[in-house]
């Protein structure tokens, strides 16, 4: 079944959602905000403040020091490009200098940072407006922790889909054998789902397991993460934004009230009118 997912599958697949940790010389990145969930967080580059600290200065005493001995603390302030938002985020994070050679092949030295924390988190994909609240939050969770441990994100992510059985009225209790009433795991939750809703409960498996990985304190591969992300974000998608469906259900129901009255009208009309 599609659902027995081996994550090496993944480990050969690009996911489309790509969120970078780092950046060189200076900040670059644009992240979807979080307050309007339309703009993004762009870095002010006037806020953008680097500092050695001494230790750092402190090791260059070494006759063996090397540039790459260096080591970086930077903060930086990100502002909304949506007027009418404006949010205010700031990040922060380490550095140290690389290497990395030209055109021509010579070697310079650059300035690696990498983003350690990010407040308020920016969104990692757009979240459908008619998603459940709870749903919601527990995303934002994700998205927040997703720059200081994937793991703990992929945790947040699993809970986050569990709300989303409660939302969708999956139970979460069932009687076994003996007739007691017990806890269904979140795999038997999805199989129940699938039941009902089998292309999308099925996608979801995936989740499961990666976000299991993160319960049992194992390390999870940040493109396992990202690859999680597309696929909720695509269920989220097709549950609360699928104008496609949401179409053909007001095309039937708009046919099945004409010939309702038709019918009420001529009781000997075919049907197929």
């Amino acid at each position: 079944m599609f659902y027995v997912i081996h994550l090496r599958f993944y480990a050969a697949m690009s996911p489309s959602i790509s969120v970078y940790k780092s950046f060189s010389d200076k900040p670059d990145f644009e992240y979807i905000c979080p307050e309007c969930n339309v703009g993004y967080l762009v870095p002010d580059l006037t806020t953008f403040n680097v500092v050695e600290p001494q230790h750092s200065k402190a090791a260059q005493e070494c006759e063996a020091w090397d540039p790459d001995w260096i080591v970086y603390r930077f903060t930086v302030t990100c502002v909304c490009n949506r007027n009418e938002c404006g949010e205010v985020a700031i990040v922060s994070g380490s550095g140290r200098v690389d290497q990395r050679y030209g055109d021509r092949g010579e070697s310079e030295y650059y300035d690696q940072f990498s983003i350690k924390s990010f407040f308020p988190a920016p969104r990692l994909f757009q979240i459908p407006a008619e998603t459940p609240e709870l749903v919601e939050t527990l995303l934002d969770k994700s998205f927040s922790l997703y720059w200081a441990d994937v793991s703990a994100a992929s945790n947040a992510l699993r809970a986050s889909l569990e709300e989303l059985l409660n939302a969708l009225n999956i139970p979460s209790q069932e009687k076994n054998r003996k007739g007691d009433t017990v806890r269904m795991s979140l795999h038997r939750r999805l199989e129940v789902w699938s039941d009902k809703e089998k292309e999308y409960a099925d996608l979801c498996f995936a989740l499961k397991e990666v976000g299991n990985l993160g319960s049992h304190g194992e390390e999870v591969k940040t493109r396992h993460y990202l690859g999680t992300l597309e696929i909720y974000a695509h269920v989220l998608r097709e549950l609360f934004e699928n104008n496609s469906k949401k179409m053909k259900e007001l095309a039937q129901s708009i046919r099945d009230e004409i010939k309702a009255k038709q019918r009420s009208k001529r009781p000997d009309l075919r049907a197929d009118i």
